[in-house]
């Protein structure tokens, strides 16, 4: 007879209901009957240790969470600034994304304060209130942005530089093979913290699309508004349109298309054209190093663009962006790709695998600790530090 587990049915159920699945999805992940899973669920029935273990792997959870008398505290929920998604529930892949980096994050920001590291300074410097210009001028000195040459990278160049600045940057498209994080339902968001500030975006969209992502998310930490930002389209000029949508939004895009798209310079590379085209659109947009629809966009709201030309270049654009992410979706998976190790460190954030595999190396963390953080064995620390060092 099998040893059975016994948990906490109510802790059950609550490990279930904040991992997004229904009884029937977890039915079908673990192969048992939907019923045994309720009855496990009210107390009439106790799973075995095996099926126990089964379940803490699919809700992410510790084992020794289902043994406590009452379900812990959660992490808050993270604010919803999206508006054009169909459900507003978060999805399981979304849900386990913002609490994995929610983990990191608190671990991280309560070692620095025992550390006794200082605050960074620029998080939530300005408000709603602060004008466009400053908050970008602002990035842009603190960061110590410089002249980008054509054929840098310049979403690595960002991330690079936001990093210096112990802001951490996570890049990722799934929680595991089988479980992606749909482009449709977020874009990114950012965990707002004096600390250790995190940035989630999105990889399965374009570079460009990812790189707007990173500035707007970026402006959510200066203003000190942690959330979850899906985007839109947005006529500045249209006060009626404004106002559908929540004033942080709207003041990160604004920020972002200052940054990436500034009025000045868009203003002068236009005299080269007498007349602006999609694929005037599509060429300025690639030597901006912007999605030609955010440029678009930007174009409407200056006035450089009729409404007539902005929904037909809204048109090509969608068409376009919309190819891409079918191609991505269905693309096979090449041999020869990113490694189980760099993928590992884009998703931890560069910065916060250093960070953590430094501690590790000089004692000042366990090894269990530094496997938590990053879930990569020690026993594979040295392949990790072949790739982080590369």
């Amino acid at each position: 007879m099998r040893e059975k587990a016994i948990i906490t049915p109510n802790i059950l159920r609550w490990a279930r209901e904040t991992s997004k699945m229904s009884i029937v999805d977890v039915a079908l992940k673990i192969k048992v009957k939907g019923d045994k899973i309720a009855l496990w669920e009210s107390g009439d029935d106790f799973l075995s240790i095996n099926q126990l273990e089964k379940l803490s792997k699919l809700y992410r959870r510790p084992i020794a969470i289902f043994y406590l008398p009452e379900p812990p505290t959660d992490f808050q929920t993270l604010r919803d600034f999206r508006k054009n998604i169909i459900s507003k529930e978060y999805s399981t892949a979304l849900t386990f994304i913002i609490r994995d980096i929610q983990s990191k994050q608190s671990w991280f920001s309560d070692f620095l304060k025992e550390e006794g590291e200082n605050k960074l300074d620029f998080i939530g410097k300005f408000n709603l209130k602060t004008s466009v210009e400053k908050i970008a001028s602002d990035i842009i000195k603190t960061l110590e942005i410089e002249t980008i040459e054509r054929n840098q990278d310049i979403l690595k160049y960002w991330i690079d530089k936001i990093e210096q600045k112990r802001i951490f940057v996570s890049l990722s498209s799934n929680i595991h093979s089988h479980l992606k994080i749909d482009i449709n339902e977020v874009k990114g968001f950012a965990v707002n913290d004096n600390y250790a500030p995190f940035i989630f975006v999105n990889s399965a969209d374009g570079k460009n699309s990812q790189l707007f992502t990173l500035i707007h998310e970026l402006t959510h930490l200066w203003i000190n508004a942690s959330g979850v930002s899906s985007f839109n389209l947005i006529d500045f000029r249209n006060s009626e349109d404004l106002n559908k949508f929540d004033p942080i939004e709207v003041l990160c895009n604004r920020v972002t298309a200052e940054i990436l798209m500034p009025k000045s310079f868009l203003v002068n590379v236009l005299r080269d054209y007498k007349t602006i085209t999609s694929s005037v659109v599509e060429k300025i947009a690639e030597e901006m190093k912007v999605s030609s629809f955010a440029l678009a966009v930007r174009m409407f709201n200056l006035n450089i663009i009729s409404e007539v030309q902005f929904n037909q270049f809204r048109k090509v654009s969608k068409k376009k962006y919309e190819e891409y992410i079918e191609i991505q979706a269905n693309k096979p998976k090449q041999k020869g790709g990113p490694s189980y190790y760099i993928l590992k460190i884009r998703k931890n954030s560069k910065a916060f695998t250093s960070y953590i595999y430094g501690y590790y190396k000089s004692g000042r963390i366990t090894g269990y600790e530094a496997n938590k953080l990053l879930d990569i064995k020690v026993s594979n620390f040295k392949k990790l530090e072949k790739h982080l060092y590369a």
